[in-house]
């Protein structure tokens, strides 16, 4: 192979590498809950270093996941933000109706997935706070 040929495949991965690498490392997760006995239930889940609109899920076992109601596009700041609430005022401020014993066993799994095809983007496990 010539060396312009060598030298042209060498920079074309390395630029298929690096955008790859962006795309995996630059979005993180955080997932708070808060669960007050049976009365209510709370879920944030945050997205961090991503670009596009996402849609988030969350899913506390052995019970049924649940979509964000809406998709949200990220922000300036590269942020997405999802409520999951009982609480009837949080609910028609926007957060996604869950139910108020939604959470079991004080553990919330909560995911972000790519609007337009659904991929993951990011998920963690969350150990609840109970007030």
């Amino acid at each position: 192979m010539s060396f312009n040929k060598t030298l042209g495949l060498a920079i074309s991965i390395l630029v298929f590498t690096l955008t790859l690498l962006e795309d995996v490392n630059a979005a993180s997760i955080s997932v708070k809950c808060e669960r007050r006995g049976t009365t209510r239930s709370k879920i944030s889940v945050d997205g961090y270093g991503l670009t596009g609109a996402f849609f988030a899920v969350v899913y506390s076992p052995p019970g049924t996941a649940i979509r964000s109601k809406v998709n949200q596009t990220a922000d300036s700041s590269h942020e997405v933000e999802f409520d999951f609430d009982s609480y009837p005022p949080d609910i028609a401020a926007g957060a996604t109706k869950i139910s108020p014993a939604f959470i079991k066993n004080n553990t919330v799994y909560g995911y972000i997935r790519r609007a337009k095809d659904g991929v993951p983007v990011g998920s963690m496990k969350a150990t609840c706070s109970v007030k």
